[in-house]
């Protein structure tokens, strides 16, 4: 068994949170929100983020992680007003008279114009809302970008026969958003009403678009879980939604995604539209049992999935007869209460549900801090007890929860008794091996009745108390074999459809940094696998021979954001890149760091070749929109292309793209643009910055600029983003700012503006941007 090491232990001053497996949750941007009474907190770790300004309070020994935090704060004045529909008592929400948030839902990754999350808000008013961050994610503001139940409410007044029914199913009394499926245009969220219905909706234009209602219990729908997708076809998808009912029952929703592809206005890129196809399963999975459901939850295997039940001091599990599973149907497994405080009970709610496939262990973590394992979840399912550890290597119940106990005596400053119990309101793990977990606590004494505690309790509600959220080891830590392993699987195995950031993807090799970076000629070989094999050019990009108009336009970006963003080996190399630059900022060895340096160089070239193979394919095939405005990019393109180093394909390309401007525009000579695309004007001096393979450029009295990593020309205006997880920076997109008027007069060009619109996300690491302005 592992000791409690503590990663993190950060104050947070706020009031009460409900507990439940919404209150602590990853984002696929690679951002832990945490959910309290009246906002939303983010939190975003420092590993892999290479920032010197830290968050302050951070406290507990050893400081090995930090935080940088913002937060959302919601209006909880701003909700919907019910009686204005039906003023039937039936229809009457009682969370109206004290409004706090009861759950969130963070989408999947890339589904804003900038490339990032939307974060769903459900209210104990029972209405939605959708959030974004504008500018900056980390540290920056989130905004409240629509409200989804004035949405809802119009789509469900065609089925509704009186206000009374139409107010009951726009109602939400839960959410969850679904992951993205193989072909990567899902953006699906379901949402259960208190009418009892299920309302399937697609995230479209900063919106939700509903899209199918069903009809599934006469009950509240109180929770639902999304199982992963599973692809039957290249084009078609499956996955199942679990519902639970206010009696207890479950049952099953399986939804059928078909993606159809057809021409846009403009031809020129394949507009993508989904077909689906909801259907209700007739028979329950759980019968109503009158016990309230705390949790609802799928862990999944490699084609086999397995549905988690959560009642007052029992977890079920269910498996169709379908499955390949040594079981099926359902097995209920009672908890058993642990004595670690007075307030510990097995039926306290579900904070923490994780499935860890290498243990074939379930790790269930309950409101009063204690951990329940359940052991052989794809054999037959068991609970996990002292006797059955009699060779020390099974993680038992009794053993992680006097851990998890040891973790709250050593980071509060009181003297701990009995009598005080440690709230955990939720838990989530930091890597899939649950080696590092994070956690939120409180410090309570259920059984003290004095009025002086009273009022100390009743100061929580104003943010007098203090939350502690903690990272800690829980199991015994991964070897640097197995840390190899898993890295070497997530740079082979990530798919870029899942719209996750490589902070995300490589957070569990954050964690465990330290133990692989010595090994570097083991990193090195894997860093290095295949990558002089991978291909530079995607699918053929069709030549365009109309004009250039909006429509087309919109079409030209997508069709370049597709091949910057779509590709799976293109994100291997950006995941490759990341852990070489982060080895590279962690080593301290100077002959270690020049080797790294050697290999994230050689990544650098390497997604060099296949972004400037990108730009030149979709230029040479509108070349016939092309003007003199836009031959100094074009050329600079075309110059870094044609390299004695580059590729033969690569040069093939600058080849076509210089025989293309030679042929549709008149005044076009290599000669003449060569020199005025290799250099440019010291916005500080007027002396003349020569165009190299640096990410600055220097004049000769010393003034130095950065340059902008998706067009090379020089930053000179505070219309710049910056990385966030390699600080690389960029102009702003055009959209943003309102004209073009703040880039380079050589920038100013069609061709750029679009570039810079599709660049939602570092074009070299694929980690996302933040900007001030």
């Amino acid at each position: 068994m592992a000791g409690t090491a503590m990663f993190s232990a950060l104050p947070i001053p706020t009031v009460t949170s409900r507990p439940s497996l919404s209150c602590l949750q990853w984002s696929e941007d690679g951002q832990l929100l945490f959910l309290s009474k009246g906002s939303v907190y983010i939190l975003t770790p420092d590993r892999g983020v290479p920032t010197s300004n830290q968050l302050p309070g951070d406290v507990g020994p050893p400081h090995r992680i930090k935080w940088y935090s913002t937060m959302i704060d919601f209006n909880l004045r701003d909700v919907c007003y019910w009686p204005a529909g039906s003023q039937d008592w039936g229809a009457l929400s009682l969370g109206s008279m004290d409004v706090g948030l009861r759950a969130i839902s963070c989408s999947p990754g890339n589904l804003t114009e900038n490339g990032g999350c939307v974060v769903a808000i459900l209210t104990s008013n029972m209405d939605v809302s959708l959030w974004h961050a504008v500018k900056d994610r980390i540290k920056g503001e989130w905004l409240k970008i629509c409200e989804v139940t004035p949405l809802i409410m119009e789509f469900v007044s065609r089925e509704s026969h009186s206000k009374t029914e139409q107010t009951l199913r726009s109602q939400v009394t839960s959410l969850l958003w679904s992951s993205h499926a193989d072909f990567g245009a899902t953006r699906a969220s379901s949402v259960g009403t208190r009418g009892g219905t299920l309302i399937l909706l697609r995230y479209k234009n900063s919106s939700l678009e509903p899209v199918a209602t069903v009809k599934v219990s006469d009950e509240w729908i109180t929770h639902v879980a999304f199982s992963p997708w599973t692809a039957h076809e290249a084009c078609k998808s499956e996955a199942a939604i679990a519902f639970a009912a206010a009696d207890g029952s479950v049952g099953l929703v399986t939804v059928i995604q078909t993606l159809s592809s057809t021409p846009t206005a403009s031809g020129f890129f394949l507009n993508y539209g989904i077909e689906t196809c909801v259907e209700k399963t007739e028979s329950a999975v759980f019968q109503p049992d009158k016990m309230g459901v705390t949790a609802l939850s799928w862990i999944s295997f490699p084609n086999q999935r397995i549905l988690v039940r959560a009642t007052p001091g029992v977890i079920a599990l269910w498996a169709a007869p379908s499955t390949n599973l040594r079981w099926f149907g359902s097995r209920s497994l009672r908890l058993c209460t642990q004595d670690l405080s007075v307030g510990s009970s097995s039926f306290q709610p579900v904070t923490g549900l994780h499935y860890v496939r290498q243990e074939d262990a379930l790790f269930v973590s309950l409101f009063d801090g204690s951990i329940h394992v359940i052991n052989s979840v794809s054999a037959e399912p068991k609970l996990s007890d002292a006797s059955m550890n009699l060779d020390g290597n099974i993680q038992t119940s009794p053993a992680l929860s006097s851990l998890l106990r040891s973790v709250f005596v050593g980071s509060t400053k009181t003297k701990i008794s009995n009598s005080d119990m440690s709230r955990v309101s939720g838990m989530i793990p930091c890597d899939e091996r649950y080696s590092v977990a994070a956690w939120v606590y409180e410090w309570a004494q259920p059984a003290n009745f004095e009025y002086k505690y009273d009022v100390l309790h009743e100061s929580t509600l104003v943010g007098k108390r203090i939350k502690i959220f903690s990272a800690a080891r829980i199991c015994d830590p991964p070897t640097s074999d197995m840390i190899l392993h898993e890295l070497s699987t997530i740079l082979t195995a990530a798919k870029a459809s899942s719209g996750s950031t490589p902070l995300k993807l490589l957070r569990p090799i954050f964690l465990h940094a330290k133990d692989i970076i010595q090994r570097q000629p083991d990193v090195i070989k894997i860093l290095l696998a295949d990558v002089d094999n991978q291909p530079l050019s995607g699918e053929e990009t069709p030549a365009w021979l109309g004009d250039l108009n909006s429509e087309f336009r919109l079409d030209f970006r997508r069709s370049l954001k597709q091949s910057l963003y779509g590709c799976n080996a293109l994100l291997s190399l950006r995941l490759r890149l990341c852990m070489a630059e982060f080895s590279w900022r962690h080593t301290a060895e100077q002959s270690q760091r020049e080797n790294y340096n050697e290999v994230a160089q050689q990544l650098l070239r390497t997604i060099s070749f296949t972004i400037l193979s990108t730009i030149a394919r979709h230029a040479t095939a509108v070349v016939s929109c092309l003007t003199e405005n836009d031959i100094p990019f074009l050329m600079r393109i075309a110059l870094q292309a044609s390299q004695s180093n580059v590729p033969v394909e690569l040069a093939s390309n600058a080849r076509s793209l210089i025989a293309g401007l030679e042929s549709h525009i008149p005044s076009f000579s290599t000669e003449n643009y060569q020199k005025q695309a290799m250099q440019e004007t010291c916005p500080a001096c007027g002396l003349m910055i020569w165009l190299d393979d640096g990410s600055e450029g220097t004049c000769s009295r010393g003034h130095s600029w950065a340059r902008c990593s998706v067009t090379t020309f020089l930053l000179s205006t505070p219309n710049v983003r910056t990385c966030s997880g390699c600080t690389r920076k960029a102009f702003l997109p055009v959209s943003s700012c309102g004209s073009p008027e703040f880039l380079p007069y050589p920038a100013r060009s069609w061709l750029v503006e679009e570039f810079l619109e599709a660049a939602s996300r570092c074009l070299f690491c694929g980690n996302f941007f933040s900007s001030v302005l």
